[in-house]
């Protein structure tokens, strides 16, 4: 999957820059991924998540993490008097790792496949459950549209994420036939090359000013103040080596998440900066998290 996601959206940077692609490519593109795939993909793993105690830790650490995210980006956005939609666009980069199709993959490689029962239960009960979550509101209340309780209720009701999210709390009482889980998860697998090459179509790294300072904020924020806060917290209550701190600070250093960028350009938030720290931030990644990892 690694070599699938930086390949798409390398394919689509280089199509960017031979020839301008039409608008309506990125719109069927993104409109295919919030309305179908990711969907897909949200029923097919929260129906099925188990709750277990041996995952406790890295679920309280992902929620944590993405509590002092938001804290952080409404504190420095009200500060710097950043408008609404770079506002929206960081509550939802800065907040949300891409700790399944990249974060999985790394975990895996670079720690060992004994702690991949961690990894996902980072991804799936907090990563995965913010984006349905905290995506839904972040995109209906900083998104194109009006403001006010109802019309966020309206565009909530149409959101093809948080209703998969419904769905799938629906199916874990009620199961779905065996057959249609290959189905979902197969639908589900096209998220990340995709939204990918739809972000490449779109990446550039010549961005204004005033996409520079915010993206930079975010990245440095995402990448490397929280990750490096579990590691004081590991340090001070566990051990950094230990199985689920050392998950814990692997997937806390994840770069934002594809589909949270795919969420964001849905609703109308900063495209630039989306497709700027996406890019830039799983660009970086294959560097950063190698590096991490030795001390872990």
């Amino acid at each position: 999957m690694l070599p699938l996601v930086i390949g798409a959206f390398l394919l689509g940077w280089l199509v960017r820059t031979i020839r301008p692609v039409p608008i309506a490519v990125t719109t069927w593109a993104d409109k295919y991924v919030l309305q179908v795939a990711l969907p897909a993909l949200i029923i097919a793993k929260i129906s099925k998540v188990s709750f277990d105690a041996d995952v406790v830790l890295p679920i309280a650490v992902a929620w944590s993490v993405m509590l002092i995210a938001i804290v952080a980006v409404l504190t420095v956005s009200r500060l710097m008097k950043w408008n609404q939609s770079i506002i929206g666009a960081l509550l939802l980069l800065t907040v949300l790792g891409n700790t399944s199709f990249l974060g999985l993959g790394m975990v895996e490689s670079l720690l060992g496949a004994d702690h991949l029962a961690s990894a996902i239960a980072y991804d799936q009960v907090g990563t995965f459950v913010g984006l349905a979550l905290w995506g839904s509101f972040v995109a209906s209340t900083y998104g194109a549209g009006e403001n006010g309780w109802r019309p966020i209720v309206n565009r909530l009701s149409r959101f093809g994420p948080f209703l998969a999210l419904l769905a799938s709390l629906v199916f874990r009482v009620i199961n779905l036939p065996v057959d249609v889980y290959p189905v979902l998860d197969d639908v589900g697998k096209t998220v990340a090359p995709v939204a990918m090459c739809a972000l490449g179509l779109r990446f550039t790294l010549n961005v204004s000013r005033s996409v520079q300072v915010p993206a930079l904020f975010g990245l440095i924020t995402k990448m490397a103040v929280l990750p490096g806060l579990v590691f004081v917290m590991s340090v001070l209550i566990g051990s950094p080596h230990d199985l689920a701190w050392s998950t814990s600070i692997l997937q806390a250093a994840a770069p934002p998440m594809v589909s949270a960028g795919v969420v964001a350009v849905g609703a109308g938030l900063s495209a630039e900066l989306v497709a700027f720290m996406v890019g830039v931030g799983t660009l970086v990644s294959f560097v950063s998290l190698p590096l991490l990892s030795l001390a872990l």
